[in-house]
């Protein structure tokens, strides 16, 4: 099977189009925090948004709006709710345990 060419790339080659670096460093920086969020579920299983913070170094607040866009699209599932109230999430389809 052939390799599926990215739509970037596509622009770029067809129409000599090269999107805005501010754009690029803006998508970049996404993907960076969204795999370490995902790294870090993939390694210690379910977690807070506050232990996820803890361990990648992300603000709670970034952590927080990357775990609900995620279960927006259904990346990620809530599993309990702690003793504080706080939920604890996993990525789909993954059991710990």
């Amino acid at each position: 099977m052939p390799r599926r060419e990215l739509s970037v790339d596509k622009l770029k080659s067809e129409l000599g189009i090269q999107p805005p670096k501010e754009l690029t460093e803006y998508v970049r920086e996404i993907t960076t925090i969204r795999s370490k969020i995902v790294n870090c579920l993939r390694k210690d299983g379910e977690l807070t948004v506050k232990e996820i913070s803890s361990k990648t170094g992300l603000p709670e607040n970034v952590v927080f709006w990357h775990l609900m866009t995620m279960f927006k699209y259904g990346l990620i599932e809530p599993t309990e709710k702690t003793d504080d109230g706080y939920y604890k999430y996993r990525l789909r389809g993954e059991a710990h345990g």
